[in-house]
């Protein structure tokens, strides 16, 4: 069989088996690289070479010895530096390397705010050294403790007094490839948690979703379990934050492409542009925001590496919403049960891991069981549903050898 283009995908995990299927749907040929063997998008690719997605020089030497035509990460915040980098080098499209690193990296993304006149936390430590005091700033609680190179939450923390801080910050230094840990002062979301997925074409966003995050604080306030769209804020926070995006991608050189959004509104109205990581939302959000729109952003993605148009849908936003099932406790799977009620509303399900394999209680994103994504008739419905989503599902969780989280 005579393929178009040979693309290689920096990952294999669930969340990017949609795009290597509409890599084959193009006709291209799909090589798939990560660390892991047995992640499942192996098996819908042409091809798998087991190196990891952020060993930049082991990518780079794969990708001179397969040519492939593109090189993409979707859905991976780690990943994205890498594709980058290693497409710079081969001359393969793709945006500038610089940019991708001023987004990804989390210090180098408050930088960014800060110089060009956005508001930012203000980052009180960017070395570990002595708690109490750096260079001359005292902390004052609470802050959030983070790596500066991870996502899903993995390795963050609130912390609210002195004696809570070592341990978060070694928590963080272990999801740390490069070990940098920020501690930041921690930005309210009393008038809005926002969160979506935008399309950039020539600079322009050209495309944006905002919905409302979810968590489930009985197992984890910091890791969100979910979104809703369309967001309930006013429609002016909505715009500025979509402004800000767009000035803030373009100051840092991005250009086209998917990027994934969090944003905070706090109690006094003010807002604060937390992420803008140049990648599509994991957890199938992509797949949620099409059933919302129709906006198929996987194919738009690959369409704007061979130069072919991408147009935007003209949408009413159908209520949709993403949850990330979880378990409270750590130990073995034992399926998952969701309740009858809300199954007419669901539009797509996947889950992540079999019967009787290991799992962790909810300690970021990447101990998510399964996905639901759902469709509702109307908001008021869906803000009912959504506001009790961590109890419209069970998950059976066998405790006799129970693993501690």
């Amino acid at each position: 069989m005579r393929y178009a283009k040979k693309i290689l995908l920096l990952g294999g995990a669930y969340p990017q088996i949609p795009v290597i299927q509409e890599a084959r749907r193009h006709g291209w040929y799909v090589i798939t690289c990560d660390y892991l063997p047995d992640n499942p998008g192996h098996k819908y690719a042409d091809e798998y070479y087991n190196v990891s997605t952020t060993d930049v020089e082991g990518v780079l030497r794969l990708a001179e010895k397969i040519k492939p035509d593109f090189v993409i990460t979707y859905a991976s915040d780690p990943a994205a530096p890498t594709a980058a980098y290693v497409s710079e080098k081969l001359g393969l499209p793709g945006n500038p390397y610089r940019s991708i690193q001023l987004l990804s990296d989390k210090y180098l993304f408050r930088e960014l705010l800060r110089e060009n006149g956005f508001n930012t936390p203000r980052v009180l430590v960017t070395e570990w050294r002595e708690p109490s005091k750096i260079n001359g700033i005292s902390i004052d609680y609470p802050v959030v403790v983070k790596p500066v190179d991870s996502s899903g939450s993995k390795g963050v923390s609130v912390v609210n007094t002195f004696g809570e801080l070592n341990h978060a910050v070694g928590h963080a230094l272990s999801f740390s490839l490069s070990e940098r840990v920020i501690i930041e002062e921690y930005i309210d979301a009393e008038n809005g948690d926002l969160h979506g997925d935008g399309f950039f074409l020539n600079g322009e966003l050209v495309f944006c979703l905002l919905g409302d995050h979810h968590y489930n604080n009985e197992v984890n306030p910091v890791n969100p379990a979910g979104t809703s769209w369309p967001s309930v804020e006013q429609a002016s926070f909505l715009g500025e934050i979509k402004r800000q995006v767009e000035s803030i991608a373009r100051n840092a050189g991005y250009m086209n492409g998917p990027v994934n959004i969090e944003a905070r509104i706090t109690g006094e109205g003010n807002i604060y542009i937390m992420e803008i990581g140049p990648r599509s939302g994991g957890h199938f959000v992509p797949q949620a925001i099409y059933h919302a729109t129709g906006f198929d952003m996987v194919k738009a993605q690959l369409d704007i590496l061979i130069q072919l148009p991408v147009e935007i849908p003209t949408f009413n936003v159908i209520p949709t919403s993403y949850y990330a099932l979880h378990s409270k406790n750590a130990g073995y799977y034992g399926g998952c049960e969701i309740i009858e009620n809300i199954e007419p509303y669901i539009v797509e399900q996947h889950f992540y891991v079999e019967r009787g394999a290991r799992v962790r209680s909810f300690d970021s994103s990447s101990a998510a069981l399964g996905i639901l994504i759902l469709a509702f008739p109307d908001i008021d419905l869906q803000q009912d549903v959504m506001s009790q989503a961590h109890n419209n599902y069970n998950i059976i969780i066998d405790r006799s050898e129970a693993v501690v989280s």
